[in-house]
């Protein structure tokens, strides 16, 4: 069943960041049409349509997440297929839920290998992309990866990719934040899921590296009833700032009231969760009695382009969009449609040959100058000057704004780039 989309605002999205892949595609026009389940249908030079495959995560934790994926992957579509589609020939997009859990992941990846296509984006969580990327290997169809930063998930692995950086560039970015700001001793404040425990470990391993002090690590099971006791051991141990690791909004909204509650007054900063969709109306009036809320993340509402692709998002699907996950999402889904032109639409090792050698891919993700870049041995990777941006909380506007001081000094730091 298609979807009914504001039109107005369809055009506008689908014209973001397209310009260099519909060069690389070199195709001439022809009718085009999205939906759920796949794109236009119209007749090409070529009778076969490419089949890409989108796993996402529209049911289970994150559904407002998997509506927005499927909404960014069939405008990318419609308009690749407007512009005449990938070496002449239409593409077709298939969806498949995940339901935000690994075993969901690994039935949605081998439904969508089943249905016959050359390429699958998507799986939402770090556990949820390994889990697939161990079948992807098997059945050796390329799957790309836009939100999944544990470390090393693509390590040796010949058809799995991501375009998302990894948790130890943000992890140097944001200790080094830390150590201009003088938030030491930090204290470390996850939920177990696998973003969590992600960021968690790497905090850790890494701290002593930059001089950075761990007053205490608190974690919890998601969704939290309470976090009275996590609160309590965070205020007596001396820490000057709280990292926080979840990607759930409730539990960052319960995380920061019961700091205010408690009359724990130290800034929080972080990924994820804390700069989330509808996080402003739950967490905002906490926020505002903090004396600093921070988000990192690549995406850069100061760069226009960036910032008018997640505001005709937010206008197409109703839900307020935030994060880094939508922009590399569109990336995602460019390389992919790039490296298939390349390679003729023939999947497989060619596919993987031909990300590869695709050489630099300017993206939509990140400030001015990120792109991706694959190798032999390297297939994860978000890179650029201006990568990662840091957002602070303002209670004057309700809302996060770019602070251009702290992103300078996220970029800055080792091993971010």
């Amino acid at each position: 069943m298609e979807r009914k989309i504001r039109l107005g605002a369809r055009q506008a999205m689908i014209g973001i960041g397209l310009a260099t892949l519909l060069a690389a595609c070199g195709s001439s026009s022809a009718s085009s049409g999205s939906s759920t389940t796949s794109g236009s249908t119209g007749s090409t030079a070529a009778s076969t349509p490419i089949l890409i495959g989108l796993a996402t995560p529209l049911t289970g934790g994150a559904p407002s997440e998997g509506r927005s994926e499927e909404q960014v992957a069939n405008d990318f579509v419609s308009k690749i297929n407007s512009s005449g589609g990938i070496d002449g020939r239409q593409v077709k997009l298939i969806v498949r839920d995940t339901q935000m859990t690994p075993t969901g992941a690994v039935s949605s990846y081998e439904s969508l290998v089943s249905a016959g296509v050359q390429a699958v984006v998507g799986e939402f969580t770090s556990t949820a992309f390994q889990a697939a990327c161990a079948v992807a290997e098997q059945e050796k169809v390329v799957l790309i990866g836009h939100a999944s930063a544990t470390q090393g998930l693509t390590d040796g692995k010949t058809y799995c990719f991501r375009d998302e950086y990894q948790i130890n560039q943000a992890t140097g970015a944001m200790f080094g934040v830390a150590k201009a700001n003088g938030w030491n001793p930090i204290a470390i404040a996850t939920d177990t899921s696998s973003f969590g425990a992600g960021e968690n470990q790497s905090w850790s391993a890494l701290a002593g590296q930059y001089g950075i002090k761990i007053a205490t690590n608190v974690t919890w099971g998601s969704p939290a009833a309470t976090l009275t006791a996590q609160v309590l051991n965070i205020a007596h141990s001396g820490a000057k700032a709280v990292f926080v690791g979840s990607p759930s909004g409730a539990d960052i909204t319960l995380l920061a009231s019961t700091m205010v509650q408690l009359g724990v007054k130290i800034p929080i900063f972080g990924p994820g969760g804390i700069n989330g969709p509808n996080i402003v109306k739950t967490a905002g009036p906490s926020y505002s009695q903090l004396p600093g809320v921070y988000n990192i993340t690549s995406y850069d509402s100061a760069v226009p382009k960036e910032a008018a692709f997640m505001a005709n998002l937010s206008t197409e699907t109703g839900l307020p969009q935030g994060g880094g996950n939508m922009t590399r999402l569109q990336d995602a889904f460019g390389v992919i449609a790039a490296a298939l032109s390349k390679d003729h639409g023939q999947g497989g090792l060619n596919l993987v040959n031909a990300l590869q050698t695709l050489g630099k891919y300017p993206t939509l993700a990140g400030g001015p100058g990120t792109y991706i870049k694959y190798s032999a041995t390297v297939h994860s990777g978000l890179f650029g000057p201006n990568l990662l941006t840091v957002y602070k909380w303002s209670p004057a506007s309700n809302s996060f704004v770019v602070d251009q001081s702290l992103s300078s000094l996220a970029n800055s730091a080792p091993g971010v780039n």
